[in-house]
């Protein structure tokens, strides 16, 4: 459909209705202000008159809502479901770590969720360190709680004595839940440091998290695992969410609050109430806010209940965050503890819109205040009372509200400018005291100094948020209005005798309003407070022009708990029933009423609030339109359960109603934005909040068109459904208006003063509105509440009393408007309809006498109140000031009462044609009697009688079904009809008489019980399995009663349990008399009891089956007629239109063009199915030649095949490893990979498709032969060798990742196993495993007798006749031989302190045991077991096999880590044959072996024996079965000669066995299935999966082969050889200390990641002055490697202390660096280079073209395995940079070759290096002194040195001269 007419259609639509919508609006924003313009729609149906002509369209809609209920819709819900703490498993799963910032790290990753901590291992010297780790944290916490605790990543650089921090990444929980699979798989953090944000990306963890609550399934993602993926495609965020993500700056303003409660509730507060009065606020109120793991707290205001702050904190964090709501809480910090006063959460996600363009908008909330309810205001310190208060449970009373407001700015990098403007923290006193008392924070600091724990999880370590000061926003001229609540008490009743006869009231509350227990209703004015109230008594606006219009009075606008405008003051709220006594309810002893008969007591409250209710009308608005549009679904879905043909248009209908609607929403909208504009009062969120709905309608409208006008489908109604449903949800979200106004109305039971139970009602539903659809939904009809208790709920019924109230909610200028809605036959007693006089009492004008008859019929699936696991139940019927109770039948849990409880002497109230429309609704209530205790609460139900009056004919009601419900838990049903009738003035006698019976009861009269038909209930009953002990005794001679309308079966007792379970007689039969309304069908019971010494029986358990739909019997197909065998007519079982599918079209292009020419030509009567023209699935297409040449013989000459075998060397780098189980094992799962990728036909279903059931997935093949080398009849070598010749083609098997039962269903077509139970049901969920008892295999059967047929089956009661047994293998112990294959376990749940496991295997069937403890496998959560076992069992005792695995542990018992049980009975006796899978080809010997014991067409002629055809006729080239004739190849070259083999064409059959008509269903294929592990310690959690299959061969067979070796690949041996020749450009990091000359001294370091303990060093080439260096040194690397799973396999001692060598497999990564060595310092770190030896850049052919960007750039890459030797230039970096290149040679040789070839480390023998030609500078200077001073002083300095020297030589001369000169003289003189 192009878009421009729809466009047109819909500017069209809104242009008809715009005048009319118009008009509403003023109506709803005026009528709050000018009560002149009211308009009485209300009542009259005026309106739909007035739009019959101008909106056809329209006025449908509008009578839609205007059917004006005088009561709410009946709920049958009486206790709200109450949220439970429960169990969640968080798994993560570190992979690795790339580009991290740092150079030369030891990284490590901390995972912190909450408090809890764990860390991976450090790894050394990489910026990409490889983990595989994983980790389970396990929470019991409430959903909400759990779901806002924040996941934190940080990776950290472990030195040896601090840890450097790198970068972290968080989110919350609720981010992950909210993802498909609830799970991130395969996606990489991206890190940042929030304390440095101008910094960037400081590198990025790959990881996967998934949340798991009890009961989900873990579904194992899919493990990427190629080196070069594209990391910014694979960010960890949810989708949509941009990949770059930038930072911002989160203000959240705390202004000011008011209405908190006045007294805290501490002990030392009562002392000093006692002193100082109760006038002053005991209060010191602060706020918290918490937003993604930082908190910030405001100033403490002292001893006021009405607070200012003023402040702002900010929090800087990316955006958009991953983090859903931000908590606000506020605290009164109190001597001796804090204690939470109240909570808020903000969901971003309702004050934000994600859309692009100018649609989104970032968070933005206010200015607007928010309600913070809590517990009771006067309460006293209880346990619940801080878990009400701290966000956990519904709130029970109204504890003030806070004025704030949030903007969220994003940062254009650097920090934001605010922080610069008043970067000075608030200075508080207070916050400093209780920081440092908790040694967390300073003053002003960020943690809330709260010992209550502001949050459990943001203790000790949150990032503070800055708290700096905010102008306050200026006020406007107080515009407040006055609300006003008006009630009428119409009903009292069910109130709890505990409560005491006191007389009781009730009050009404809304906000502080009408509460009147609270100790001072307004604040005294101390002197100082107007001074700084009048300025912040500001209403929730923000419009510049109104500050100055500040009322300078006191009075008018500092308090707000004191009325405004003077007019009003004489009005004083009446806010509590009159106080009246109770009085015990007729028949019920535990129930009180209060008689209110005559007038109905009315109570007012009246209010100030903002002006505010348009945010209350929007969202009235969409509700209308959401309970419309569900209610429409839910009667669509009704329709569609009934497969009704009309669903289809209905749902048409319902969408367009729907678009008719939003369409009304959206003119309305756009007008309200129009007008408002330019108004004041409209915060911004209020703007954008209309726009998106505005929007959000567009969008669901569109896709509700595109839904509408959808062709019908395969998915059909039921995918439609799914979509409209994601509508619905969609709808829902938009309904909640984030900013608050007027606070919910409370309703509190007081008795004796206190207040005992409440009941909390929306302010929304009561609101009233002048135009219909933005009324509130409960606004001005009769609501049912039912008061609770506060604080924790107690077990059993908590309803304290029921209440039928009219409610009423509106402005004063409405209220002339609070009584139009009232049933008629009501009026004031006095005042009227005025705000000013509203009336005090309503009299009752007229009032009837009625009976009510409840009959009581039955019930259904109640809950297990005795320790027998079933219960005594008995019905309680409450209705108005009567109560009667059924009577009590023993032991059952579907009781059939029968029977007629009348009620006389009933008066109601009011006009008779409201009574019989709505009359007051019916309590029913179901216990279970206890001989000793109180009667146990097993549910309770709501349900509205059937109205008779005097002047209608009068017709009997109907059963029908209610649910019962016990709290949160489904309770069962309720089969009853009620009628209420009118008593004549003449009396009772005229009304119809009841059968009454002995003692006193009355049974249901006939003409209202259901009309009963005979049925028969066939039964067969095959036994019983593992029986627990009961009372101490295992059960020994058990039996079977099967209890259904009131009779009983009883199956054959059971000699002997222990050795054989099953029983003697299978079959039996019995009528029962059933009602012919099949929705009406009674439940099936099935008890099992034992047998024991002296007659004595006890109840085993027990099973009830709620709905027989499922045993009707259904007549089978007509098996086809035997025929002849050899050319079957094929017109009576072919349609042609089945036949006409072409396999070419239908399968895609068919590959084996070449071989249906070996089909025999057929005579024309013949149905055809050429078999081998089925397409495998898309496979690698293979060149054509290679089918051919195995079909010409015995394949081509040596050469070709040789040449083969070079080819596929590259290709595939198992070249050397022998073709064994696990090649097939790689190849299903690679296989299965590719399929998921491609689209399949799905549905074959219907027996009469020929063509391949591929979708399915029973094809295998994943090679396009489908007659391969397998097909021939080969001996000994040829087939390996053809095998390895041919590697691209090998058989494959199916991985499921699921349970084989979840694939084919449970086995159970042959018999049905249900599970008994015995023991008290509890509201836990993890009690029915306790309870769980045995299990009962049986199959029920149920069919209507004609006349004739009734009563005359006993005489022919031979077993032939049954129809339930048709099927059944004999009943006799059976031999079979059964083989467990456990290929690997995954994901186990760590079970020792260091966050590992030491997995080994148990398997238990009946006695034996196999215990598998010597091969443990240490430290390993993802072990490769490879293990067969074999063992021998007998069915039907050995029918249960337990595959546990547990941790092995040295000292103490090992740990059991989790289990899986299979049923083999089931398995075994299936038509599925799920004994041994189907392969996809036959081989005779090889990895592919065949392994049944029955060949192909043996099996194929058993198949056809057990299901009554004739056998099949082979002829060569074909096999005519079942009337078809299949045709395939069936002539093979063995040895050169000829051999016929139907063994291939049989299996091909075998796997389209489905197709066969009448009798087909899909066979199991081979198949590897994966299992989830549990644990009784935590129930439904999943504790990892185990990847097996089994097979079972029955003992009379012939023996099948040998198991299958499944061992693991043992790793292969290989040495890397790298020869590191030279270095250039290297940088220089040292100057010379005399000549500032730069240099290096160089030298490599390589080694595998992984195996750092075999670290390999060249020598250093000292000084090098230009980055050249010069090593020719060789690193030798052994290592072992698994080619088909491409990882290095490391096994060494974890620590010192380690017993084991743990095994890790690694991805085989060269890290080679290059480094400066110091003689007397640590050495510098210059650069590294990194290589995948799966695929790393070819080297550059020399120094000049090797570039930094080699590594990431698109080049040709090569793998080390497949080139052997590689040669060339690497670039060395450093932190992005280039920092040296370097010459190296890599060769990689087997273990093998390499014990043959050895060759020296270094320069060493075999095959030494020549030395390298360094320079001659190149030395140390430390080793060499005197070659240092040559090279680096002479050199230089050498005519310095020579100058200096002679001088130094003629100074010496000169000086020795002088000295001996006066001696010589002297001498020569005297000597003279």
């Amino acid at each position: 459909m192009d878009p421009k007419p729809r466009k047109a259609k819909m500017m069209f639509g809104l242009k008809v209705k715009k005048k009319k919508v118009n008009k509403d609006l003023v109506l709803a924003n005026k009528g709050a202000v000018d009560s002149e313009v009211q308009l009485h729609s209300e009542g009259t149906p005026l309106l739909e008159e007035e739009n019959t002509d101008d909106q056809p369209g329209r006025s449908e809609v509008r009578s839609r809502i205007l059917p004006n209920k005088k009561r709410s819709k009946l709920k049958t819900n009486i206790q709200d479901i109450e949220r439970k703490p429960q169990s969640f498993q968080i798994a993560i799963n570190i992979t690795e770590a790339r580009q991290l910032v740092g150079e030369n790290i030891d990284p490590s990753v901390v995972i912190e969720i909450g408090d809890e901590k764990k860390q991976t291992s450090v790894k050394e010297g990489t910026n990409a360190p490889f983990y595989n780790e994983y980790f389970v944290f396990d929470f019991f916490a409430h959903k909400d709680v759990l779901f806002d605790k924040v996941i934190k990543l940080t990776v950290m650089h472990s030195k040896l004595l601090r840890n450097i921090f790198v970068g972290s990444f968080k989110l919350d929980v609720w981010t992950v839940y909210k993802q498909p699979g609830h799970q991130f798989v395969n996606k990489w953090a991206m890190l940042t440091n929030a304390g440095d944000i101008s910094t960037g990306v400081k590198g990025y963890v790959k990881c996967d998290i998934s949340v798991s609550a009890k009961g989900d399934a873990m579904q194992p993602g899919p493990k990427a695992s190629d080196a070069d993926e594209q990391i910014d495609k694979n960010l960890l965020i949810p989708e949509g969410c941009p990949s770059e993500r930038p930072w911002a700056r989160f203000c959240m303003k705390v202004y000011r609050a008011e209405g908190l409660p006045r007294n805290n509730s501490s002990i030392m507060a009562n002392v000093t109430k006692a002193f100082i009065g109760d006038n002053t606020a005991l209060v010191d109120p602060y706020v918290v806010v918490s937003f993604f793991k930082q908190v910030g707290r405001t100033s403490t205001q002292k001893s006021t209940a009405d607070p200012v702050w003023n402040e702002q904190i900010v929090f800087t964090e990316m955006f958009p965050p991953l983090c859903q709501r931000m908590k606000i809480q506020v605290w009164d910090a109190g001597s001796m503890s804090d204690v939470a006063i109240g909570t808020h959460y903000f969901d971003l996600r309702r004050i934000s819109n994600e859309q692009d363009g100018d649609r989104g908008f970032l968070p933005t909330f206010g200015p607007s205040w928010i309600n913070l309810y809590g517990s009771a205001r006067n309460s006293s310190l209880g346990d619940d009372t801080v878990e009400l208060n701290e966000g956990i449970g519904e709130g029970v009373s109204y504890r003030g509200r806070v004025y704030v407001e949030l903007a969220v700015e994003i940062m254009s990098g650097g920090t934001g400018s605010d922080s610069g403007r008043m970067s000075k923290p608030v200075k508080d006193t207070k916050a400093g005291k209780a920081g440092g008392k908790d040694g967390k924070t300073g003053a002003g600091g960020a943690a809330s100094g709260a010992a209550g724990g502001a949050a459990d999880d943001d203790k000790g370590k949150t990032v503070a948020a800055e708290v700096l000061p905010v102008e306050s926003p200026p006020a406007l001229s107080a515009n407040n209005t006055s609300f006003l609540l008006f009630g009428t008490v119409f009903e009292a009743t069910m109130i709890d005798r505990k409560i005491g006869d006191k007389p009781i009231s009730f009050e009404f509350s809304v906000g502080n309003y009408g509460n009147t227990l609270e100790s001072t209703g307004q604040p005294i004015q101390s002197p100082s407070v107007p001074r700084r109230r009048r300025v912040l008594d500001v209403p929730d606006t923000s419009d510049p022009s109104g500050s100055s219009h500040l009322s300078p009075s006191p009075t008018s606008a500092s308090s707000p708990l004191l009325p405004r405008e003077p007019q009003e003051t004489a009005l004083t709220s009446k806010s509590i029933t009159p106080p009246e006594k109770p009085l015990i309810i007729e028949g019920n002893r535990y129930f009180m009423y209060l008689p209110l008969e005559k007038q109905k007591p009315c109570v007012n409250v009246l209010s100030h609030w903002e002006n505010r209710p348009y945010r209350l009308y929007n969202s009235n608005m969409l509700e209308n339109i959401a309970v419309l549009f569900e209610e429409g679904v839910s009667g669509v879905e009704e329709l569609n359960k009934k497969s009704d043909p009309g669903a289809k248009d209905e749902l048409k209908n319902v969408l367009q109603e729907f678009c008719m609607d939003a369409r009304s929403f959206i003119s309305a909208a756009e007008a309200k934005l129009k007008t408002e504009v330019k108004s004041t009062y409209l915060t911004q969120l209020d703007k954008k909040r209309l726009t998106m709905c505005k929007e959000e309608l567009e969008s669901i409208i569109g896709e509700a068109q595109s839904l509408g006008g959808r062709k019908r489908k395969a998915g059909g109604m039921k995918e439609m459904l799914h979509d409209v449903t994601k509508l619905t949800l969609r709808l829902r979200f938009l309904v909640e208006e984030p900013q608050h106004t007027v606070p919910d109305v409370f309703v509190w039971l007081l008795s004796n003063n206190k207040r005992v139970a409440y009941a909390r009602v929306r302010a929304r539903d009561l609101l009233f509105s002048s135009s219909q659809e933005a009324r509130g939904k409960q606004c001005g009809k009769i609501i049912t509440l039912f008061l609770k208790p506060p604080g924790k709920r107690v077990a059993g019924l908590s309803v304290q009393a029921k209440l039928d109230v009219y409610l009423w909610l509106g402005t004063c200028s409405d209220s002339t408007h609070m009584l139009d809605d009232l049933p008629a036959g009501f009026s004031p007693a006095t005042g009227g309809t005025d705000a000013s006089s509203p009336p005090s009492h309503l009299l009752c004008k007229e009032q009837h006498k009625f009976l009510l008859r409840c009959h009581m019929y039955q019930a259904r699936g109640l809950i297990a109140g005795d320790t027998s696991g079933l219960s005594d139940p008995f019905a309680r019927v409450t209705y108005l000031s009567q109560s009667q109770t059924t009577e009590i039948i023993s032991q059952t849990l579907s009781p059939t009462w029968n029977q007629c409880l009348p009620m006389s002497r009933l008066l109601l109230s009011g006009d008779l044609q409201h009574i019989q429309e709505e009359p007051p609704r019916i309590i029913i209530e179901v216990y279970d009697d206890d001989a000793l205790g109180k009667a146990e609460y097993l549910g309770a139900t709501v349900a509205v009688p059937e109205v008779q009056l005097t002047s209608d004919p009068y017709t009997p009601p109907t059963l029908k079904y209610s649910p019962l419900h016990c709290g949160s838990q489904s309770g069962g049903d309720l089969l009853a009809a009620f009628e209420l009738l009118q008593i004549p003035e003449s009396g009772q006698e005229s009304l119809t008489e009841l059968e009454e019976e002995e003692g006193g009861i009355y049974r249901v009269p006939a003409n209202i019980r259901p009309v009963l038909s005979t049925y028969r209930l066939e039964v067969l009953f095959w036994g019983l399995r593992e029986l627990k002990k009961v009372q101490l005794l295992s059960v020994d001679r058990p039996q079977v009663f099967i209890e259904c309308a009131g009779k009983t079966l009883r199956s054959s007792i059971i000699q002997k349990y222990k050795s054989n379970p099953n029983f003697t007689t299978l079959v039996d039969a019995i009528d029962l008399q059933l009602p012919e309304n099949e929705l009406l069908h009674p439940p099936l019971s099935i008890t099992v009891v034992d047998w024991r010494a002296f007659g004595r029986s006890t109840l085993v358990g027990n099973h009830i089956i709620n709905n027989l739909k499922a045993f009707k019997y259904i007549p089978p197909p007509a098996p086809p007629a035997p025929t002849e065998a050899p050319t079957p007519p094929s017109v009576p079982y072919a349609p042609g239109t089945a036949l006409t599918l072409d396999p070419q079209s239908t399968e895609g292009p068919s590959q084996f063009a070449g071989e249906t020419s070996s089909a025999v030509p057929l005579t024309n009567q013949d149905l055809l199915i050429t078999v081998e023209d089925e397409a495998p699935p898309p496979a690698p297409p293979t060149p054509k030649r290679e089918p051919r040449k195995k079909k010409d013989g015995s394949g081509k000459s040596c050469h070709s095949r040789s040449t083969k075998r070079k080819r596929r060397t590259i290709a595939d780098e198992s070249a050397e490893s022998v073709i064994d189980w696990w090649s097939k094992y790689y190849a299903s799962v690679e296989k299965e990979a590719k399929k998921d990728e491609s689209v399949f036909p799905q549905g074959f279903e219907n027996a009469l498709q020929y063509h391949s059931i591929l979708g399915e997935g029973i094809e295998s093949l994943v090679s396009s032969h489908s007659d391969g080398d397998k097909k021939k009849k080969p001996k000994g070598k040829q087939t390996v060798m053809l095998n390895v010749g041919l590697p691209t083609k090998l058989a494959t098997l199916k991985p499921y990742n699921k349970e084989l039962e979840a694939e084919f269903g449970p086995f159970d077509d042959w018999v049905s196993t249900y599970e008994l139970f015995r023991g008290k049901a509890n509201e836990d969920d993890g009690a029915t495993e306790e309870r769980f008892i045995g299990k009962f295999k049986g199959r029920f059967c149920l069919y209507k007798l004609s006349e004739d047929e009734e009563g005359d089956w006993d005489e022919s009661a031979d077993t032939g006749q049954f129809r339930v047994s048709r099927g059944i293998p004999r009943n006799g112990p059976s031999q079979v031989l059964i083989r467990v294959y456990i290929v690997s376990a995954s994901n186990l749940h760590p079970s020792d302190p260091d966050g590992k496991s030491d997995p080994y295997i148990v398997l238990r069937l009946g006695k034996n045991e196999i215990k598998d403890r010597d091969k443990y496998i240490p430290k390993q959560l993802n072990p490769v077991f490879g293990r067969s076992y074999e063992m021998q069992a007998t069915f039907p005792q050995d029918s249960l096999l337990s595959v546990l695995i547990y941790d092995y542990d040295m000292v103490g018992g090992d740990d059991l880590i989790g289990e899986t049980r299979i049923d083999l009975e089931n398995r075994f006796y299936s038509r599925h044959r799920a004994t041994c899978g189907i392969p996809t080809e036959y081989s005779l010997d090889g990895y592919n072996a065949w392994r049944d014991s029955l060949k192909p067409s043996e099996l194929l002629s058993k198949l056809c024996k057990d299901n009554g055809l004739d056998d099949p006729h082979f002829s060569p080239g074909r096999i005519t079965l079942a009337g078809k004739v299949f045709t395939g190849k069936t002539l093979f070259m063995d040895e050169d000669q000829p051999v016929e083999s139907y063994e291939h064409l049989s299996l091909k059959i075998l796997h389209r066995w489905a197709e066969i008509p009448a009798v087909g269903c899909k066979l199991v294929p081979e198949h590897i299935e994966t299992r989830t592990l549990f644990h009784k310690a935590r129930p439904g959690m999943d504790q990892g999966q185990v990847q097996m299959w089994v097979d079972m061969f029955p003992m009379d067979l012939p023996h099948p082969g040998p198991p299958v070796d499944i061992s693991p690949r043992t790793p292969k041996g290989y040495e890397l050889r790298i020869i590191v020749w030279n270095t250039e450009d290297v940088i220089l990091e040292d100057s010379n200390f005399l000549t500032g000359q730069q240099s290096s001294d160089i030298y490599v370091k390589g080694w595998l990641k992984g195996l750092e303990d075999d670290r390999q060093e060249t020598d250093v080439h000292y000084n090098s002055l230009t980055g050249e260096g010069n090593f020719n040194w060789r690193f030798v690397f052994p290592f072992s490697y698994l080619p088909a799973e491409k990882v290095i396999v490391v096994r060494k001692r974890d620590s010192i202390f380690s017993l084991d060598k743990t095994e890790q497999k690694l991805p085989a990564i060269l890290m080679l660096q290059v480094w400066d060595f110091e003689t007397l310092s640590s050495d510098d770190f210059l650069g590294t280079v990194e290589l995948d030896l799966h695929g790393f850049p070819r080297g550059a052919k020399a120094a000049k073209s090797c570039k930094a960007d080699m590594l990431t750039d698109g080049t040709e890459r090569i793998s080390i395995f497949q080139q052997k030797r590689a040669r060339g230039w690497w670039p060395f970096s450093k932190s992005g940079e280039l920092t040296g290149k370097v010459e190296a040679e890599f060769h990689l040789v087997t273990a093998e070759e390499a014990e043959k070839n050895p060759v020296g480390r270094a320069r060493k023998e075999p095959e030494p290096l020549p030395k390298p030609n360094r320079p001659d500078t190149s030395f140390s200077w430390f080793v060499n002194p005197f070659k240092c001073f040559f090279h680096l002083i002479w050199r230089s300095y050498k005519k310095y040195i020579i100058i200096a020297l002679i001088l130094l030589i003629c100074m010496l001369f000169l000086a020795l001269l002088f000295y001996t000169l006066p001696g010589a003289l002297s001498q020569r003189i005297v000597n003279g």
